[in-house]
């Protein structure tokens, strides 16, 4: 259980955790396997979830080619995690655009990005990845 007066990226850090911890717990070939199967027939899934202080979207997305974004802008707090495949973040210093530090994601990892962050990305073929979407109330 969250506390509730915990709200934005703190909220997406202690969710990112449970999560991940329930990935490594519960995680075998065919859990995997049925996921890859469900998001093959429902072209990906999207959920949003309404919380008396937060409001959260969800989505699962299976990346059948591979992706890149250059300088985008992330609109909201996120979280993302790599439930299969890999995940190359390029994060992009906000006052020096030319500086930037590059992450690798894996498997059962993630990483949480604050409202207004520039980044660089690169999803390879195969992927599957979860991303949580913190909406601010207004």
């Amino acid at each position: 259980m969250i506390n509730e007066n915990i709200v934005g990226t703190n909220y997406l850090e202690k969710i990112k955790y449970l999560i991940i911890n329930n990935l490594k717990d519960s995680q075998n070939k065919s859990t995997i396997d049925n996921l890859v199967d469900d998001l093959m027939k429902k072209n990906n899934q999207s959920k949003k979830f309404e919380f008396k202080n937060q409001s959260l979207i969800l989505s699962i997305n299976l990346y059948k080619d591979s992706l890149s974004k250059i300088k985008s802008c992330y609109n909201n707090d996120t979280l993302f995690i790599v439930i299969e495949g890999i995940k190359i973040i390029s994060l992009f210093d906000l006052h020096d655009k030319k500086k930037k530090i590059s992450l690798s994601i894996l498997k059962n990892m993630g990483l949480v990005l604050s409202e207004n962050m520039i980044t660089s990305e690169n999803i390879a073929a195969g992927s599957i990845i979860m991303d949580i979407m913190s909406e601010k109330k207004l």
